[in-house]
């Protein structure tokens, strides 16, 4: 491809970035449909956020992807957010509309896609490790598609609170219990849960060898144990539960579908799902992550 003025710009901001496989497959989709452009990881420092939102529209960029930790952090310097992104106040892909940045949150409509995928039903009770900015997408998501109680698990409870508080009030019927993260208490409530999803970095490449929980030994049979890592494909804790004959979802497919929707909202394509998951597929294989 020869790069030029006419060349289409988009990007990731992150930090750190050296885990992410957005580059590889974005760029190799980008060349297999024959499209002019690049797409660039930015690791930004924390308190540098708002200047690179705002290089968007100086720099031309088309848009970018918003990933750790910046997902809530990028909210006050966009011009307007989508029902989806204002409704759990997460970013995960800026739009530059001519100038105009737009907030959209494609990761709850991407594990809603894994789960179908896997043909997992969603369960009543939810239990969520983590309440970050991917955390709060796929909560959102989840009460949309009929959970009814949630269990927000963080190391931080003020942050699970505050969630919960916006779950309850945007959702009614819809019961959320924020709490702070211990193994006490997550093995006291993982046996009520349906559904386990990690939201955390923890296990994440290269760590690993790392779990957000010691142990399994509480959840029931037949729950599904959903990780958001993708890198490795087999995190500690589904590895685990897979040992305990645990329904598992890596984040492969999250990933890819979320993916997929950033290329229909930047370049509103019909992007190559079958496509984008095997260079995923072949490069976590490739750098000898433990596929189950």
């Amino acid at each position: 491809m020869l790069i030029s003025t006419d060349t289409i710009w988009l990007g990731l901001l992150g930090n750190p970035l050296g885990h992410s496989l957005s580059p590889l497959m974005h760029n190799a989709t980008l060349k297999y449909l024959g499209i002019n452009a690049l797409y660039l990881p930015f690791t930004v420092p924390g308190e540098r956020i708002g200047d690179a939102v705002r290089a968007i529209p100086a720099l031309n960029l088309r848009g970018v992807n918003v990933t750790i930790p910046f997902k809530e952090a990028v909210i006050p310097f966009l011009d307007e957010l989508s029902p989806e992104a204002q409704a759990c106040r997460a970013v995960n892909v800026i739009a530059n509309q001519q100038g105009k940045l737009v907030g959209y949150n494609t990761d709850g409509q991407g594990f809603i896609a894994a789960l179908q995928e896997a043909k997992a039903a969603v369960p009543e009770n939810v239990l969520i490790l983590g309440a970050g900015g991917a955390a709060r997408a796929l909560v959102f998501a989840l009460a949309k598609e009929g959970a009814k109680t949630f269990y927000l698990l963080d190391r931080e409870e003020n942050r699970a609170r505050e969630l919960a508080r916006a779950l309850g009030s945007f959702y009614q019927g819809v019961e959320a219990r924020p709490l702070l993260m211990s193994e006490d208490t997550f093995q006291q409530i993982s046996a009520q849960a349906g559904m386990i999803v990690n939201c955390t970095p923890v296990g994440m490449s290269p760590h690993d060898d790392v779990s957000p929980v010691e142990s399994l030994n509480e959840v029931r049979p037949g729950t599904v144990l959903a990780d958001v890592i993708y890198h490795p494909l087999s995190t500690r804790l589904l590895q685990m539960g897979a040992a305990r004959g645990l329904v598992t979802i890596n984040g492969v497919a999250m990933f890819v579908r979320q993916g997929a929707l950033t290329l229909k909202l930047l370049l509103g394509l019909e992007p190559p799902l079958e496509f984008m998951g095997e260079v995923v597929y072949n490069q976590l294989k490739q750098t000898g992550s433990n596929p189950y």
